[in-house]
Formats: structure tokens, sequence, C-alpha cells
């Protein structure tokens, strides 16, 4: 008897600490967590960590964490919590606070899904404070976007300095509140806050009946915030109701008159959030770049020490990366024409940072896995290791290329560029530049680090925790770069190809939503056509990674046709992409028209 494989289960994980060691000397501590979770190579890999609460002891973060969940598999978690310091304008790390372990099935099946842990320091026995770790299983029916604004009026004025601000948080089905949303301060009894934007999971976990818990305080230090009041409400009795004004109930005990005032939700809207299916049901296609590290730190490909020397028991560290990376994201390339470049090489002694590996600047392209991994082989015996390691010619091809692609609603494209390399880059400036040009494109980038050496700048790339400023001062619109160590996985194409694409398919709906674009209608599957064939046969088009050989002799520096550092390859936008009548993508037998 055969047995399914368990469902998927995902669950959000909250966050809070009780009675934290104070580290600060004139304040009290201002803490942060770091969430981790130990992969099957027994390292630990960073997924995310909460917000900074300043001047608090006992903080409630918001920020939360989606995980995936298997009654059959352990998930080892590990919980770093910090004391951020400004250093400059910007928030730094101070000093650990304390840490502690657990597994997400403890969490799970614990009463009221809930656990709390005491932390420690490393080595040390001394409780630093406890944390306290809870989830709900999270609801996919409905992700969409809630916009509300909140207004006051007739507040009563507790002092000169009255500074009123609110929190949210919805009731859970264990029991109890878990907040969601924090405020800013505001002054004034009647006044208007910032619109807040939430996703219906996270504020009532897709459910519009589900109550959320209104709480009114006056802003006096994170942890020292004076309760004023509260109320219950729910979207439907927003959206569906009309209710729209709200009295503020003062705390049990007061004595003073019931109300402290008034909330009227002064706009409230909710966008629909489309999934990474809709579009590409829709036709969106994925165009997938590639770029290989040809810098002489990679050692002489005949040396069987070097990270590209071809063993012939099995693969190296580029070739099992470009296969597992491709390998998944192909089956999104309707045409799996792939430009394939490398850099940091000398072809006829001259050296480039971003050349075809097939060798046409008319055509850098290459058909498929089988032409990726034929052209990166057949490369190693034509290019000359050199260096040094530069990103930017590499990153200008990308960007220009998603640029001219003139992405609308008629016209949906992505573009994902995979590079391969294998240590520190010598253009962090200019790369930084073309990251945050590319911000505002349809483009993401995914770096594998090679080997053994020191990704300090990748890790600046990435901007998990700090966004990426250009040198003229415009921050980057989004996160677009991910970056991973290959080691990290105990070099394994399934656990790595696992981690940097997890993240593609919520870039790629982040970048339609902002740019206004839908998905488009589907996209009808073709009728079976009883007069042709649909055996698969090998008849590929293209260079099939295949070398013009012998590589034409060119000047890199001095060619008139060179554009963007690499040869004359500069694609024309693509025209308008129309809703198109079906096509039989299942025929192999004969190549494209």
């Amino acid at each position: 008897m055969v047995e399914s494989q368990s469902a998927t289960i995902k669950v959000q994980l909250f966050i809070s600490c009780r009675k934290l060691k104070d580290v600060e000397t004139f304040s009290k501590s201002d803490p942060f967590v770091e969430v981790f979770e130990r992969h099957s190579n027994n390292q630990w890999i960073k997924i995310g960590q909460t917000e900074v609460i300043w001047d608090n002891l006992n903080p409630d973060f918001i920020k939360n964490f989606i995980l995936d969940y298997y009654f059959e598999e352990q998930k080892y978690l590990l919980f770093k919590v910090f004391d951020a310091n400004i250093e400059n304008g910007r928030e730094v790390k101070g000093l650990q606070i304390g840490e502690v372990e657990c597994t997400l099935a403890e969490i799970v099946g614990a009463k009221g899904q809930q656990i709390i842990k005491t932390l420690h320091l490393l080595g040390e026995r001394r409780s630093t404070g406890n944390i306290i770790l809870r989830v709900e299983e999270a609801s996919s029916i409905n992700n969409d976007e809630v916009s509300i604004t909140f207004s006051a009026k007739n507040l009563e004025d507790q002092s000169c300095c009255f500074k009123p601000m609110f929190y949210l948080s919805r009731v859970m089905e264990s029991g109890g509140n878990q907040r969601v949303y924090c405020s800013e301060y505001s002054k004034g009894t009647n006044l208007t806050w910032k619109t807040l934007k939430k996703s219906m999971q996270d504020l009532c976990n897709g459910d519009a009946i589900r109550p959320i818990l209104f709480e009114l305080y006056d802003n006096y230090s994170s942890d020292d915030n004076i309760f004023l009041g509260s109320f219950e409400f729910s979207l439907q009795k927003i959206i569906e109701e009309g209710k729209k004004i709200f009295e503020i109930e003062r705390p049990k005990g007061n004595n003073s008159r019931k109300s402290f005032g008034q909330v009227v939700v002064s706009n409230i809207q909710v966008t629909k959030i489309y999934s990474f299916l809709d579009y590409i049901s829709g036709g969106c296609q994925i165009n997938l770049l590639i770029a290989v590290d040809f810098t002489g730190s990679n050692g002489h490909p005949n040396s069987p020490s070097s990270l590209h020397y071809i063993n012939p028991a099995g693969q190296n560290q580029y070739q099992s990366a470009l296969h597992a990376v491709s390998d998944i994201l192909l089956n999104y390339d309707s045409d799996k024409e792939v430009p394939l470049y490398g850099f940091g090489g000398k072809i006829n002694r001259q050296l480039s940072h971003c050349f075809p590996l097939n060798f046409n600047h008319q055509s850098p392209s290459v058909s498929g896995i089988s032409g990726i991994m034929t052209a990166y082989k057949n490369a190693l015996s034509v290019v000359e290791l050199s260096g040094p390691t530069l990103f930017a010619k590499v990153l200008s091809t990308a960007v220009q290329m998603a640029e001219n692609a003139q992405v609308n609603q008629l016209n949906q494209q992505y573009f994902i560029l995979l590079i391969l390399t294998d240590g520190e880059i010598n253009d962090i400036r200019e790369s930084i530049d073309w990251i945050v040009r590319g911000s505002n494109s349809p483009l993401s980038i995914v770096i594998v680090g090679i080997g053994n050496e020191n990704f300090a700048s990748m890790d600046r790339l990435d901007a998990d925790d700090e966004p990426l400023i250009d040198s003229h001062g415009k921050q980057m619109l989004r996160d677009i770069v991910q970056f991973v160590p290959f080691r990290n996985f105990g070099n394994s194409p399934t656990a790595l190809t696992k981690e940097v694409l997890a993240k593609i398919p919520r870039e790629i709906t982040n970048f339609f939503r902002i740019k206004g674009i839908t998905p488009n209608e589907a996209v009808q599957a073709p009728e079976y056509d009883f007069h042709r064939s649909y055996t698969a046969a090998s008849t590929d088009r293209g260079n099939y990674g295949k070398l013009v050989n012998p590589p034409p002799s060119y000047d890199i520096n001095n060619s008139p046709d060179i554009i963007y550092g690499y040869g004359s390859f500069n694609p024309p936008p693509p025209p308008p992409l129309v809703v198109r009548s079906p096509q039989n993508y299942y025929t192999y037998s004969s190549p494209k028209s």
C-alpha cells in the first residue's frame, strides 16, 4: 500500500519576552529577536528577525513568522535576543541578552499551542529572562490586504503631553489576544493616525468575523504606556454592516464616565492579493539568466582542488548549483532559452567581466539544461581564469534586459539572474547602484556562494537587515537579492534550491502589485490533437552550449559593437503580450516557428 505524504501545514509564530535582563546603563534594554532554523547539516540558518522595541523589558513583537509544519518531521528552532543600539543614526546589534532552542512540534503540541522558555547566555546557567512562543495555524482562505484609517474624536485630555497611540490584537482560537499592529503616537484629542496596511492573515487570520481588539494608550515610553480604554470590532462589522463609530470603554474598575471618547473608521479598503500561480496561469513568463565566476581564485580547472574541476565521478559545486536551480526555473520558461554568461575571465587574452559562454554575442542563449551544462563545461577549456571579481557588468546586463522588456498589463514577464561566485566582490558600490536601480524592474537576483571563502559583502547585498541605498541617496524599492553559501546546505542541491527559490514567488507578486498589474485571464489548455505526435523528440535548436570552434577573436575593449560590456547583443523590447489563443505546449516533434 502506497501512502501519500502529509500536506504542508502553515503555522504563524508569534514571539513575546518577559522579565528581560536590563543591559542598558541609563535606560531599559531595547530588545529584538533573531530566529534561526537548523538544516540537515546541523547549521543554523537565519530565517528572519523581529522589530526593535525600545525601552522595554516585556516586549510583544508585532513581526511574526510563517513556518512549514510537518507532523512526521522535527524542525529545530533557535531564538537569540539582543539589545539594539543607535550608531550614526542606524540601528545596530548590541549585547546579547540570551538565547534558547526548541522544536516547532514542542510549541504546536503544548497546551494552548504556547510555551514559555528560559533564556540563557551560551555556557551560562543564570536566567536572563523568558521568551513566550505561540503558534496558530495560518489560514490560506483569504490573504487580501486591508487598509484602515482610524481617527479619534473628543478624547479626554490626560495631560499637556497627551500622545495617544493604539495597538490592534486579534483574538486567538486558543484564547487570549495577540498583538498584530502598533500605531505611531499622535497629539491632541481630535486626530487621525496614519493608515495601516495589513494582510487579512495577520489581522484576523483571514476570518472577517473574528474579533479584533483596539487598545488606546497614552504614550510615555514603550514599557510604561498608560492604558486608557478599548473596544472590539470585526472587519465584517465595518465592511458589511457599515459600523464606523466605536465608543472607547474605560478599563474595568474606573469610576469615571464609561466612554473615553470615540474612534472613527474614516476609511477602509480591501485589496485583492493575487498568488504566483494566478500570474503564471495568466501567461506570465519567467526568464532565467545565469552568470558564472571565472576568476583565478577558483583554481585552475585541471587541478582536482579547483572549484571548476570536472570530476568524472560526479559534479562540482558549480555544476550542482547550475543543474538544481535551472531544473526548477526552466519549468516556467516557455522557450527554455537561457542567456548564459561568464565574468572575470580572459578570452584570447582579453579580460571581460561579462561574456557569453557560447561565445556568440549575437545570440548568447543556450537551450535547456543540457545547453547550460555543456556550455559551462566547454568554456573551461577556452576561458583563462583571471580577475578581479566584479558584478557591475553582469548586473547592468540583467537590469537593462528587464527594463527593455517594457512589462505592462498585457506583457507580463519577470527575470531571474542567477550568479555563481566563489568569493568577495571588488565593486560593491557600483553593484549596489545597479541593484537599487533593478529593484524597480521585474528582476530578482539569486547569488550562490561556491567554496569556503569569506562572503561578508554578499550579506550586505542581501539587504535582509538594512535596505540598500545607492550613491545618489536613493533607497531600493524592494528587496530583490537572495544570497546563500552552498556550504551552508552541506552542498546539497535540493536543500539549496529550496532556500534560494523560496522567496521568488513572493518577489514576483510583490513587483506586479506595486506596479498595479493584475493577472491576465487564464490561458486555456490545448485540446488533444489526434493528428500530431506527442512523443518527445530531440529537435532542440540553437547553440545547445556548443562552442563556436575555434572561438572568434574580438577586441572586447575596442569593438564598436560592444554594448553593456559583453558584446553586441542588445535585446529589443518584445512585442506586447496579448491574450493568446490555445497553443500546443506539449508538442516536441517540431520546433516553434
